[in-house]
């Protein structure tokens, strides 16, 4: 809302071109992967109030909340509590987090407002972002200090007792351009469940609130022609309700620095350094529990006679710390080798830092170091017909090398029609939590209570074997754009957790290890129509059939599960948006979703949700303001995740004001 400095035109022209495919910029028509961008023209439209509601615009992706304020986002399989193999990114730094393996959302320190526009490439992604884009992967990228310029206050305010704020200011501190932002936010999650749910009266009181405050700073610095530097730093401080039930109230404490250098010289190489460092530290509050509250389960006998005899302790700590840390410095180079053919070249070094008693069963720091080194080829053969190629090898600590290659060709129908065939393999390495997690309830290293997890020794990357055929399309002289993907992948060795007989409290273990296959296959698409500048429509649909067994038990007798129902095989949806001649933009976005099995064993019906925004644009001396207000879900209520956790309708007013 403050001042411009960057025309909007010029910054939507260079939207068309993708760089998170290959590293470097490609148009859509080449690119050997589907890829969705979401701009800035499309988040405004949108409903959206989060960050994640606007990955509901992206064909296969599922957004849903495993707790009001623990988000979790899943393309094609496994929607379970984690972001597992699936790569985000913010400006190219990873913010994915090894010791849960996933994604915290919660620390991302990114709104809708401080977003230019997404890109999500759908489908496997190694040899650009690594392993862990083993399914997708996801770059957002910042608002450009260049792009604006003055002072930009915003205040949300809701039903859940929403409560938001933020105040950015973009300006220059001598030869350096930077955007400073301040926000916080809380709410106090989903309300308190009761009713019928598989023919019971339940009644769950839940403790799932937040609080958030951040700080973020984006500097940009060009001391000659050919020079860029970037630096980005932060922190961030959370108190956030999670947990099934039993709730954990868990602080995090969450900081970064991000260096980005580049160079373009005069015969159009590019030279990059990217180095960033995440720290992630995590206090769990939670009931505590006694070596002699525990005796109180066990059955009366001589066994619990002498075990009464010991000092009294904490089994389970009133508070447990986890530190995450991660320190990675990579190098990039592309080049023209000739008329038709171009690459880029990296390697990069990872080291990972964890500490976690309670995880891994010792108070020491655990650190791990990793190495990659890939490349990407495009070689356009004719001028209808290109290939890509791209592979990564990587190694991390003693565990065993793997490498991952994509190859996609792609024809030019027509001037704007294209069809792709692409190929993947991917592997994916266990993480620091997967390859080495030891956890157990004990009195001491030679009482064991109850085993909780311990990783197999044996444990091995998964592997992903997929195809694809891709179609692209524009129309319209380019107002309306389709994109289709049909998709096959096959994963195996997929690490999850199986359990067996063990001597212990409850006579059981899980053992991390590679129990599961997962296959997929499906049809998806997108399209987008954009006749003017105020109507805008923009739709998805996605297919997947899929099948997923699982080892669920190896002792007493096997038990193999299949899990294929637990994603839903249809999502879809729709967003419209009218921009009248008087700044008043209205939207309406609809959003399907099939039915899906949840772990419990029960049926969800699946939900269709309506959001409706109405925002209005002001204009006064040198400032300007927007108004808005979203309704989300208008309707009856629907399930995320949990079945206590119910969505009901919300009401969020918005204001906005810049100023110089």
């Amino acid at each position: 809302m403050s001042k411009a400095v960057v025309t909007e035109e010029a910054v939507e022209a260079d939207i068309h071109f993708v760089s998170s495919v290959t590293h470097f910029n490609q148009t859509l028509e080449k690119t050997p992967a589907a890829v969705t961008i979401i701009d800035r023209r499309t988040i405004e439209a949108s409903a959206a109030v989060d960050v994640l509601d606007i990955f509901r615009l992206v064909p296969g992706f599922r957004a849903y909340f495993v707790n009001a304020n623990a988000p979790s986002v899943s393309y094609h399989a496994f929607g379970d509590a984690g972001s597992r193999r699936l790569e985000v990114k913010i400006d190219g730094r990873s913010v994915y987090e090894s010791i849960y393996s996933s994604v915290e959302w919660t620390t991302l320190g990114v709104e809708l407002d401080d977003i230019e526009y997404i890109e999500v490439v759908r489908g496997a992604n190694a040899p650009a972002d690594g392993s862990n884009a083993f399914l997708a992967s996801i770059n957002i990228v910042t608002r450009s200090p260049l792009t604006e310029s003055g002072w930009d206050v915003r205040a949300q305010i809701g039903a859940d007792n929403i409560r938001n704020r933020a105040i950015s200011y973009s300006g220059k501190l001598g030869e350096l351009n930077h955007r400073t932002t301040i926000r916080h936010r809380s709410n106090d999650g989903f309300s308190d469940f009761a009713g019928n749910y598989n023919g019971q009266f339940r009644q769950v009181e839940l403790e799932d609130s937040a609080e958030t405050i951040t700080f973020n700073f984006k500097g940009l610095w060009t001391p000659s022609a050919k020079d860029t530097i970037e630096v980005q730093l932060g922190f961030n401080d959370s108190e956030v309700g999670i947990g099934a039930r039993d709730y954990v109230l868990r602080q995090i404490d969450y900081q970064y620095q991000h260096l980005n250098w580049s160079r373009i010289n005069d015969s159009g190489s590019v030279y990059e350094f990217i180095s960033y460092h995440n720290k992630f530290d995590v206090t769990d509050h939670q009931d505590s529990l006694t070596f002699y509250q525990a005796l109180n389960f066990f059955p009366d006998g001589p066994v619990k006679n002498a075990l009464s005899q010991l000092p009294d302790k904490f089994i389970i700590e009133p508070e447990i710390e986890i530190v995450s840390e991660r320190w990675d410095s990579e190098f990039r180079a592309t080049f023209d080798h000739g008329e038709n053919t171009r690459a880029v070249y990296g390697a990069a070094i990872r080291r990972d830092k964890v500490q976690s008693f309670e995880l891994f069963n010792t108070e020491e720091k655990i650190a791990q170091n990793s190495y990659r080194g890939y490349a990407n080829v495009e070689w356009n053969i004719s001028d209808k017909l290109v290939a890509n190629g791209g592979l990564l090898a990587e190694e991390s600590g003693n565990q065993e090398r793997i490498s991952s290659f994509r190859l996609a060709g792609n024809y030019q129908i027509s001037d704007s029609q294209t069809l792709r065939l692409a190929f993947n393999r991917g592997r994916r390495a266990p993480t620091m939590l997967e390859s080495r997690q030891s956890s157990y309830r004990q009195y001491d290293e030679n009482l064991v209570l109850d085993a909780v997890t311990i990783t197999d020794p044996d444990i091995r990357a998964e592997t992903l074997l997929s195809s694809e055929l891709g179609y692209s399309g524009a129309f319209l002289d380019d107002r309306l754009n389709l994109d289709v993907r049909m998709f096959s992948e096959r994963m195996t060795d997929v690490i999850n957790e199986r359990r067996v007989a063990y001597p212990d409290f409850n006579g059981q273990l899980n053992i991390r290890d590679n129990t599961d296959t997962v296959n997929t296959r499906g049809i998806e698409w997108q399209a987008q129509y954009r006749p003017n500048a105020q109507l805008l429509i923009h739709g998805n649909y996605s297919f997947v059939d899929l099948t997923h067994t699982a080892l669920y038990r190896t002792t007493p007798v096997v038990e193999i599960r299949d899990l294929s129902d637990i994603n839903p095989s249809h999502l879809a949806a729709v967003l419209v948006n009218y921009v009248t001649e008087s700044d008043l933009s209205l939207s309406a976005m609809v959003n399907y979703q099939s039915r899906i099995q949840h772990a419990s064993g029960i049926d969800d019906e699946g939900f269709t949700r309506l959001d409706l925004k109405v925002a209005k644009k002001l204009r006064f001396n040198n400032s300007n303001a927007e108004v808005s207000f979203t309704v989300q879900n208008l309707g009856s209520d629907y399930r995320e995740f949990y079945f206590f956790n119910q969505f009901s309708t919300r009401y969020i007013l918005g204001l906005r004001v810049g100023f110089p």
